[in-house]
């Protein structure tokens, strides 16, 4: 893996990927076009197909907006999310990676590029924008996502210390910190009582939610107050 200090150079100069990217991925051809329809009622459009599942319907809005305006931010997210949940993480990267030249702080964003890159099998660019994230802002949920990665990429060393890490930063954050310790565990380092450990305390945090106490029932163990221990790590 890279040096992780060195994050991805994807904030180039927005004329020429744009430029590149208009006669291709912005393309309309063989798409309705709506002439005259502000982008704003576009965009809503799109959005509306979009939390529908209507991934085909939804980009052709977006691509619409980006025939106009090939630099809007929302758009390109947007566009991104639909060629990621149409199966297309590479073209999805290239859409979401302008997108984030445009909004360079926007946290959620760059964790969908990531994301985006992953997928593509770009791992070490994933690793690299996470992790540089995670370092100059000591953030719990980068640590977690850094962690998710490196368990669906079967590195038990960085996944473990990587949810560690989130855990000592937010100890009582999110149940999904210890949720993923636990597969880490399991998965990984066929570590059962270890598993075991972080779902207990998974359940002292939402002793409610099915996913905790289902999975602790399938070790044989009884779920109630005397089941639960301290966050932390």
């Amino acid at each position: 893996m890279r040096d992780p200090s060195r994050l991805r150079q994807f904030v180039l100069p927005i004329a020429l990927p744009i430029a590149l990217l208009g006669g291709a991925l912005f393309s309309t051809a063989g798409c309705e076009t709506t002439r005259g329809t502000p982008s704003i009622v576009l965009q809503e459009r799109g959005d509306h197909e979009f939390e529908w599942g209507r991934y085909d319907s939804a980009i052709g809005f977006y691509r619409q907006i980006l025939d106009r305006e090939p630099g809007d931010a929302d758009a390109l997210e947007m566009y991104g999310r639909c060629l990621l949940e149409l199966g297309k993480p590479v073209e999805a990267a290239e859409s979401l990676s302008i997108a984030v030249a445009r909004r360079p702080g926007d946290r959620d964003l760059l964790f969908l590029l990531a994301e985006a890159e992953f997928q593509a099998g770009d791992v070490d660019e994933a690793f690299d924008l996470v992790r540089t994230w995670a370092l100059d802002n000591n953030d719990a949920g980068a640590w977690f996502t850094l962690a998710d990665f490196s368990r669906r990429s079967s590195d038990p060393d960085t996944a473990r210390d990587a949810v560690v890490r989130a855990i000592e930063i937010d100890p009582e954050g999110s149940v999904e910190y210890y949720l993923l310790a636990a597969e880490i565990d399991i998965e990984l380092l066929q570590n059962t009582s270890s598993a075991l450990r972080r779902l207990r305390q998974a359940y002292g945090l939402a002793p409610d939610d099915p996913r905790v106490s289902d999975r602790i029932r399938a070790y044989g163990e009884i779920t109630g107050p005397t089941l639960v221990m301290p966050p932390g790590p």
